[in-house]
C-alpha cells in the first residue's frame, strides 16, 4: 500500500496548507505499528541545523519520557502496557524557537485461540472442545486456562480470577483440543472460555462457547446511527476515525478496522490497522502511510463475546491537500 498515490476520489478538500516557518519536515512515525506487545518504536527526520539544542519526548501529562541532545538520533524506543493508547509529543528546542508534533501511539493484545466450538456428547453430556492454537511468540507462552460457567452471567466471566469456574490448565501452546468429563446435569446447558496466558502476565480470552451449537446467544452488536461512524476529512498527515456502538463492556469483545486503498477494494480485503480490546475506546487516529491529499477507505467490524459481528458501510476519509 502506497500512501503517496494519486488521489482515488474527486472530494478532497480544496484547501491549501499552511506555509512553514521552518523549512523541516519532521515526519513522526512509527515502526511497524501495532506490531509489539509492550513496546513502541518511533522515528522522525533528523533536525540538521546547527541552531539544535534537544529532542524531547512526552506524554498527555507532559511528564518527560526521553530526552535526546544528539541531534543525529532520531528514534526510540518506549515502553507501554499491552492494549493500550498513547499520545505522545516530539518538542524540538531550538535556540530561538521550537518545532512539535504529535502521535498516537498503541500496543497489539496478546492473540488468542481462534475458530473455538464445542459440542455436547448426548450419551454421557461430555463436551469436546476444539480450537486453532494461538499463533503468540513461542517464547513468551505460559499456558491456556480453560474455564466452564452452568449459567451465561457474563459479569463472572469478566472476572476469572474469582469466578470460580476454572477447569484446567494446558502448558503445550499445540493443544487444540478438551474434554470436558464433569458431573453434568443431561440437557443442560454450559458455557466456556479459554484464556491464553503468556509469562509476563499477560492475557487474552476466547469467544465464550455453548456446548449446545444449536443456540445462538447474540448480544445483537450494532453501531449507532446518531452519529453514524464516520472519518475526518481535512486532517494534516492523518484520518480520525470516530464510532459508538450498542454493546455493553461485557458484552463487548474487540473492534477491528480495515483500510483499503482504492473504493473499489472492500477494506475487508485490505489491511487490518488494528483490533482494539479497549471498551472505551471510541476513535482512532491513522497515521500510516497516509500521505497529503489522499483518500483511504475503512470498514469497522464490531464484535461481541461470543464472535457476532457488525459491519459497517465503507466509510471514506481524506487528509488535508
Amino acid at each position: 500500500m502506497y500512501g503517496c498515490n494519486n488521489p482515488t476520489s474527486p472530494k478532497i478538500p480544496n484547501e491549501l496548507p499552511n506555509e512553514d516557518l521552518i523549512n523541516y519536515d519532521m515526519n513522526l512515525s512509527v515502526i511497524n505499528p501495532g506490531s509489539q506487545i509492550e513496546t513502541v518504536n518511533l522515528e522522525w527526520n533528523i533536525y540538521n541545523e546547527s541552531d539544535f539544542i534537544k529532542y524531547e519526548i512526552t506524554n498527555e501529562n507532559n511528564d518527560n519520557i526521553i530526552t535526546l541532545t544528539d541531534k543525529n538520533e532520531h528514534n526510540c524506543t518506549i515502553d507501554m502496557p499491552t492494549a493500550t493508547f498513547q499520545k505522545i509529543y516530539l518538542t524540538i528546542e531550538l535556540e530561538s524557537n521550537i518545532i512539535k508534533d504529535s502521535i498516537e501511539i498503541f500496543t497489539r493484545d496478546i492473540t488468542p485461540i481462534t475458530n473455538f466450538s464445542g459440542l455436547a456428547n448426548v450419551d454421557d453430556w461430555s463436551t469436546s472442545l476444539t480450537w486453532t492454537p494461538t499463533d503468540e511468540i513461542d517464547s513468551i507462552f505460559l499456558n491456556y486456562k480453560i474455564y466452564r460457567l452452568n449459567s451465561l452471567d457474563y459479569n463472572q466471566f469478566s472476572d476469572l480470577e474469582n469466578c470460580n469456574c476454572k477447569l484446567t490448565e494446558l502448558s503445550d501452546k499445540s493443544n487444540s483440543s478438551y474434554i470436558d468429563n464433569g458431573d453434568f446435569n443431561l440437557g443442560e446447558e454450559y458455557f466456556y472460555l479459554i484464556q491464553t496466558n503468556t509469562l509476563n502476565n499477560n492475557s487474552r480470552s476466547s469467544f465464550i462457547q455453548s456446548n449446545l451449537s444449536s443456540i445462538d446467544y447474540s448480544c445483537m452488536p450494532t453501531f449507532s446511527q446518531t452519529p453514524t461512524p464516520n472519518a475526518s476529512q481535512s486532517e494534516y498527515n492523518k484520518i480520525i476515525l470516530n464510532w459508538s456502538h450498542s454493546l455493553n463492556e461485557t458484552e463487548f469483545y474487540e473492534l477491528q478496522i480495515w483500510r483499503s486503498e482504492s473504493e473499489e477494494i472492500n477494506p475487508l480485503n485490505g489491511t487490518l490497522l488494528i483490533s482494539i480490546t479497549d471498551f472505551n475506546k471510541n476513535d482512532f487516529s491513522d497515521y500510516y502511510n497516509i500521505g497529503d491529499g489522499t483518500a483511504w477507505f475503512y470498514k469497522i467490524k464490531l464484535i461481541d463475546v461470543h464472535g457476532n459481528e457488525s459491519i459497517t458501510d465503507i466509510i471514506m476519509g481524506n487528509s488535508h491537500p
